[in-house]
């Protein structure tokens, strides 16, 4: 594997990647590495959440509707973030890109820019930036299974208004 952050390498890649066996539906699902990064996060907030239970059962902490209320909403929150995260999936049909209720009519793009850019904090990731023809912009994070096939999917049906910037 190469470097997530060197788009030049990503470009060369880019050039001698070649699709085998075409296909009406392509699914990308998220980056293994990035669901495993992410679930240790909610693994603890669950971890706070379930000791807290049990030193409310064990009758080391007083059970109040504040804490009850706090407990539960941890719980709920690890569930509904584990769940999208695990349930996350771009799929590209024929010239549409579907994720979620977004879908992107690859003719009505006018540039598609693989960029690195800020996600939060001092945190950089790899974008794809769409720019529709009716200039709104739309940002897929790069965070994908089989990232290279995707790109070069859309490569292929944009041509030249697909662009790597270095």
């Amino acid at each position: 594997m190469f470097d997530l952050y060197n788009l030049k390498k990503l470009e060369e890649n880019l050039k001698t990647f070649e699709i085998e066996g075409e296909k009406d539906i392509y699914i990308f699902r998220g980056n293994k590495k990035y669901i495993i990064s992410s679930s240790i996060f909610f693994i603890t907030i669950l971890f706070i959440a379930l000791n807290s239970i049990y030193k409310i059962v064990l009758g080391a902490e007083k059970m109040t509707i504040l804490k009850i209320i706090l407990i539960l909403v941890l719980l709920f929150y690890v569930m509904f973030a584990f769940i999208s995260l695990i349930r996350y999936k771009i799929f590209i049909k024929g010239k549409e890109i579907i994720s979620g209720k977004l879908k992107i009519n690859m003719d009505r793009i006018k540039t598609a820019i693989v960029k690195i850019d800020k996600v939060k904090g001092n945190r950089y990731d790899r974008y794809l930036e769409i720019i529709y023809d009716d200039n709104r912009m739309i940002k897929l994070r790069l965070n994908i299974d089989n990232y290279l096939l995707f790109l070069k999917i859309i490569q292929n049906n944009i041509k030249e208004k697909f662009i790597i910037k270095n």
